[in-house]
C-alpha cells in the first residue's frame, strides 16, 4: 500500500531527497478557507516535500468510495460488481471521479518544473496520464499499476472501459508487477480499442505506450536491522517457548474477498480431518487485518474459526489463533521469525510483500513458504516455493503436510532460491529501473514522433537543399506508393492510372544515374510491375518488404523464401470463420500475407469489432506456434511473417 510506495521511494538515493509527493489529505477540508488551505500547502511543500490535493468530501465518496472501490477493485480483482447494488456503475460517480483527476492534474501542473518525471501509482489515478499529457504535452510521465490488471473478458464489462484505456495509454510508460498482468493489458488495448501491440508497448496512431515488468520489493538490509532488534528477538522466543513441542503455521492477510483467509482456513480443517496425526501437533495463527470497505466476509471467517476450534480443539489446545486486529510491527516480526510455515492464499493479489518479509526473517531456520498462484508474487518466486490454487482446499492441505515434513537440506536450498530473489529485487531496484525506463520510453518517443521534419519553405528549398542535392554524388529516393503517390483504393491491388505528369517524374528521375529511386508498397509484386511499368531503372518494394526488385534487374529478389508458410492455412480458418459472421468482408491472399478486409462491411463498427477480435484470436492460438504477427491496417487487418517489414527492407536498401 502507501507504506510500501513511501519506503521504496526512500530506500533509493534517486528519490530519497529530489522528489515531492501529490496526494489528498485524507480529511475533510470542505469548510477550509482561502488562508488556511494555503498555509497548509506551504507547510507541507517547505517541510515535508508534499503537495495537498484539496477536493470535496462528495467528490472523494463518489470516487473513491462509490468508482474505485465498487467498480474498479473489483474488476482488477476478478470480481464483476452487480448493478445496481454496486454504486460504482452510477454517472455521478463517473463525474466524481473525472472531477479529483482533474483536481490531481491541476495540482501537478502548479508545481511541476521542466525535465520532472511525474510518476502516477495505482488504478485510483487511471485517468490521469491523457490528462496530464493534454496540460503539459513534453512531460515525462510513467504510470505503475499495483493491482492485477485483469483479462480483457473481464474487463470488457465495465462501462467506461474505453474512456479507461485511453486515459492510461497516455503516459510514456505503464508498469506491472507481472508479465500475465501486462499480457492482459495489451490484449484488452487491442481488442477494445483496436491498436497494433507488441510484448513492449502499443503503438497508438500519433505515438507509441512502453509497456514493462516492475516487481516491487523490499529493502532487505533495513528489514534485518529491524528483526534483529532485542525486542523482535525476546518475543521470538516468548513464542517459542509458548507453542513449544507444535508447528506453527503463519498467515497475514487483509480480510477481504480477494485474500482468501477463508479458503486457508478450510484448508487447515481439510488438513486436520485428512492428518489426524497432527491434532494438538500444529497451530494456525491468523493475523486478519481490517479493511476500509464494508465486507461480510468476516462472519463467514468467524465461522469456521468457531467450527475448526470446537471440532478439534480441547482446554490445552487451540488449533486456530484468529486475530481480527493488526499488531505492532515488532511483534509481527517475531511471528514471522519463529514461524514454521508461512501461508498465502490469494484469490487475487499484486505483489505481497509479506513473503518477502517472511524470507528475510527465516534467515536463520530457512523454513519454507507457501503461496498461491493467484499472487504476483509466485511469478517472481517461483518453484522454490510451495505453490497451491487456494480454491483446491485438498491440494492446500496437502502442501501443509509437505511443508511441515519438508527436510533440512531441502529447506536450505528452496530458502537459498527464494533469498537470492528477495535481495535482488529490492526496492531500490524498483524504483531506479522504473525511473530510468520511464525517461528512456520518454527520449524514445520524443526521438521518434515530435522531432517532424518541418515543412520546406521556398528560401530553404533553394538556397540549401537544391544546391545540396546538384553536389550529391549518391542520393536514395524512397517513395511510398498508395496514399501518397496515388490515392488509397478501397479495393486492394486495383489498377490506378498512373498520371502522366507522375510518370514523368519518376522517369526523371531514374535517368539520372547518381539518384536510387525506390517505391514502397504493400501490393503485390504482379501489381507493381503492372502500375509501373515502362519507367526504366525503378526499385520496387512488393508486400511491405517480402519482396525487392533492384533497379535494372529482371527478377525479384525473395527474402521469404526459405520461410515455413505453413501457417497460412490455420489462419485462413479463422478468417473464414470471422469472413462469415461480418456481412461485407472478404479475404486477400497475396505471395506471404493474408489480408481481411471490412473496408465494405454493412456495419462499420461492428466490423472494428470484429476485427479485434480476429486480430485477438490469431495473436492468442497461432501467433505462440507460428512466425507471424498481425499488422492492423485501415479498415483491414494483415498477417504476414514475423520480421518482414518496410523498415527491415529500407535497412537491407541502406546496407547495399
Amino acid at each position: 500500500g502507501n507504506i510500501g510506495l513511501f519506503n521504496a521511494i526512500n530506500a533509493s538515493p534517486r528519490t530519497a531527497t529530489n522528489r515531492l509527493f501529490v496526494g489528498t489529505l485524507g480529511i475533510e477540508t470542505d469548510d477550509w478557507d482561502r488562508a488556511t488551505r494555503h498555509a497548509v500547502s506551504d507547510t507541507l511543500y517547505r517541510r515535508y516535500d508534499t503537495f495537498p490535493v484539496y477536493t470535496t468530501s462528495k467528490e472523494i465518496d463518489g470516487h473513491y468510495n462509490q468508482f474505485c472501490k465498487q467498480a474498479l477493485w473489483p474488476m482488477f480483482h476478478y470480481m464483476l460488481p452487480e448493478y445496481p447494488t454496486s454504486m460504482g456503475w452510477e454517472h455521478d460517480a463517473w463525474e466524481a471521479c473525472l472531477a479529483v483527476h482533474r483536481r490531481f492534474a491541476e495540482a501537478i501542473v502548479e508545481v511541476y518544473q521542466e525535465n520532472d518525471i511525474i510518476w502516477v501509482n495505482d488504478y485510483h489515478l487511471i485517468l490521469l496520464p491523457a490528462m496530464l499529457r493534454q496540460r503539459l504535452p513534453n512531460a515525462k510521465i510513467g504510470f505503475f499499476l499495483h493491482v492485477p490488471f485483469p483479462s480483457s473478458e473481464i474487463f470488457r464489462c465495465l462501462h467506461v472501459r474505453k474512456e479507461i484505456l485511453r486515459g492510461l495509454v497516455r503516459a510514456d510508460l505503464i508498469g506491472f508487477q507481472t508479465f500475465s498482468f501486462a499480457r492482459h493489458f495489451t490484449h484488452t488495448c487491442s481488442r477494445i480499442l483496436s491498436y497494433e501491440t507488441s510484448p513492449k508497448g502499443i503503438h497508438l496512431p500519433n505515438s507509441d505506450v512502453a509497456v514493462g515488468i516492475y516487481p516491487i520489493g523490499i529493502d532487505p538490509e533495513v528489514l534485518k536491522a529491524k528483526k534483529n532488534q532485542p525486542q523482535v528477538q525476546e518475543m521470538a522466543q516468548f513464542l517459542r517457548e509458548k507453542y513449544a513441542g507444535k508447528k506453527v503455521i503463519i498467515g497475514r492477510d487483509k480480510l477481504d474477498h480477494v485474500k482468501g483467509v477463508r479458503q486457508k482456513l478450510l484448508a487447515f480443517e481439510n488438513f486436520l480431518v485428512r492428518y489426524p496425526e497432527w491434532r494438538g501437533r500444529v497451530v494456525l495463527i491468523q493475523i486478519a487485518l481490517s479493511t476500509a470497505e464494508h465486507n461480510e466476509i468476516q462472519s463467514h471467517v468467524s465461522d469456521v474459526v468457531a467450527r475448526i476450534n470446537s471440532r478439534f480443539g480441547s482446554i490445552s489446545y487451540q488449533p486456530v489463533v484468529f486475530l481480527h486486529q493488526d499488531i505492532p510491527f515488532d511483534q509481527y516480526l517475531a511471528l514471522l521469525t519463529f514461524a514454521d510455515v508461512f501461508i498465502n492464499t490469494s484469490l487475487r493479489d499484486g505483489m505481497n510483500l509479506t513473503s518477502h518479509e517472511y524470507i528475510i526473517c527465516q534467515e536463520q531456520t530457512h523454513n519454507p513458504l507457501i503461496i498461491s498462484e493467484f499472487a504476483g508474487t509466485y511469478g517472481l518466486l517461483g518453484v522454490a516455493a510451495i505453490r497451491v490454487n487456494p480454491w483446491d482446499v485438498t491440494e492446500t492441505a496437502e502442501a501443509m503436510l509437505e511443508a511441515l515434513t519438508m527436510g533440512q537440506e531441502e529447506r536450505s536450498v528452496r530458502w537459498s532460491e527464494l533469498y537470492r530473489h528477495v535481495t535482488t529485487t529490492t526496492s531500490r531496484s524498483w524504483v531506479d529501473g522504473f525511473l530510468t525506463d520511464v525517461e528512456k520510453a520518454h527520449g524514445d518517443i520524443y526521438t521518434r514522433y515530435d522531432k517532424a521534419l518541418p515543412r520546406l519553405d521556398e528560401s530553404t528549398i533553394y538556397q540549401q537543399l537544391l544546391p545540396t542535392y546538384l553536389s550529391a554524388t549518391h542520393r536514395l529516393f524512397l517513395l511510398n506508393y498508395d496514399g501518397v503517390l496515388v490515392p488509397y483504393q478501397a479495393t486492394p491491388n486495383a489498377t490506378v492510372l498512373v498520371t502522366p505528369a507522375l510518370r514523368d517524374c519518376l522517369c526523371r528521375l531514374t535517368a539520372d544515374p547518381r539518384n536510387l529511386v525506390y517505391i514502397l508498397s504493400g501490393r503485390t509484386k504482379a501489381s507493381l510491375e503492372t502500375q509501373l511499368a515502362g519507367i526504366p531503372h525503378l526499385g520496387l518494394m512488393a508486400e511491405h518488404g517480402c519482396f525487392t526488385k533492384p533497379p535494372s534487374c529482371a527478377g525479384w529478389e525473395d527474402y521469404v523464401q526459405s520461410s515455413d508458410l505453413t501457417w497460412h492455412e490455420p489462419v485462413m480458418e479463422i478468417l473464414e470463420y470471422y469472413l462469415e459472421r461480418t456481412p461485407g468482408s472478404w479475404i486477400e491472399k497475396k505471395d506471404v500475407a493474408v489480408v481481411w478486409h471490412y473496408y465494405n462491411c454493412e456495419n462499420p463498427s461492428y466490423g472494428a469489432w470484429q476485427a479485434g477480435e480476429c486480430q485477438n484470436h490469431i495473436e492468442d492460438s497461432l501467433a505462440p506456434t507460428y512466425p507471424i504477427h498481425v499488422i492492423r491496417g485501415s479498415k483491414c487487418i494483415e498477417v504476414t511473417l514475423k520480421g518482414m517489414t518496410a523498415a527491415t527492407a529500407v535497412q537491407r536498401i541502406l546496407d547495399h
